[in-house]
């Protein structure tokens, strides 16, 4: 079991056996962190947070298998040691054994949520023992399975993940409990089809020295999102081939450098358009268009509607 432990930011304001609420506070924003005692051995974790930082505080009963989901925004934590780190981002699926405790998250968007499946290996539940078993998986080796790949493990995200949590960020309160269960058997089943690292990339592949490159050309993107560079400029300030960096940051982050900074861009102008005194223009140029048709054409791709449609929808 995982239980966290409330501190001056993180406040329980509701507990039973089966669920705990916490709110959480810091100079940078709120949120909230729901967890769901499921089963003996399983707990959800749902996070809804709006601020830019967090230490979290867990207690760690037993060891774990911890599937964890980012529904949208995203999340990052700092490296302890060469096999700890993470940055996690939206439609994301990452495998872990332990929530990197007393550690501080960062969130650059000023917005994470998301879900976090926990199964406890050091205490499993005969009931999701046989669950499992009427349905040909065999728990224990699919998780003894699961350890083998070297975690933290990243997934790359595909329709058929996104299906498997989706329903689970919209459950009506009375079915919750019921469903948690069907959807840990679908999610475990999707599990056991992973055969090998052949299939699935993995970030700790790449060498610890282009780690750091990675890390510094997202920053450089970010930084500069208002700014167009050609891939050869990119290569030359990252000090690689541009084939090395392709290759390293897709690995890294899931997609091109042209994609990533794409949806960056959109991101932060959903929440630039939040300020109605914003002109869409302005905006537009804050994130790198010149053109605030293009911008409009980028926009509606991203969310579905145009800039304007959005304040209209968000803004009242």
């Amino acid at each position: 079991m995982i239980t966290p432990v409330p501190d001056k930011n993180m406040v329980l304001i509701q507990n039973s056996d089966r669920f705990s609420h916490y709110l959480l506070q810091n100079d940078t924003g709120s949120g909230h962190l729901l967890v769901y005692n499921v089963l003996p051995g399983l707990q959800f974790f749902y996070s809804d947070l709006h601020l830019s930082h967090f230490a979290f505080h867990l207690k760690h009963i037993g060891e774990h298998l911890i599937v964890l989901h980012c529904h949208n925004g995203n999340s990052e934590w700092n490296r302890m040691s060469a096999t700890d780190s993470g940055v996690f981002e939206e439609n994301g699926l990452m495998l872990l054994d332990h929530f990197p405790d007393d550690r501080e998250f960062q969130y650059p968007l000023h917005c994470y949520h998301g879900i976090a499946v926990v199964i406890s290996t050091t205490n499993l539940s005969p009931e999701l023992v046989k669950m499992f078993e009427m349905v040909g998986v065999h728990l224990v080796s699919l998780i003894q399975k699961m350890k083998s790949l070297r975690l933290p493990f990243a997934l790359r995200p595909d329709d058929h993940t996104s299906h498997v949590f989706s329903e689970l960020y919209h459950l009506p309160k009375n079915i919750r409990f019921p469903y948690f269960k069907i959807k840990t058997l679908e999610l475990l089943l999707f599990l056991s089809r992973l055969d090998s690292e052949q299939h699935y990339e993995n970030t700790l592949l790449i060498p610890n020295a282009y780690q750091k490159k990675m890390t510094f050309l997202r920053e450089f993107l970010r930084e500069n999102m208002d700014e167009h560079y050609t891939l050869d400029d990119l290569a030359k300030r990252a000090e690689m081939s541009s084939t090395q960096m392709k290759k390293y940051f897709k690995l890294s982050y899931g997609t091109s450098i042209y994609s990533y900074l794409k949806t960056y861009r959109m991101k932060i102008a959903v929440q630039l358009l939040a300020d109605e005194n914003a002109s869409v223009s302005s905006v537009a140029a804050k994130v790198g268009y010149t053109n605030s048709s293009k911008f409009a054409h980028a926009f509606k791709e991203f969310t579905g509607c145009t800039p304007k449609e959005y304040r209209n929808k968000h803004i009242r």
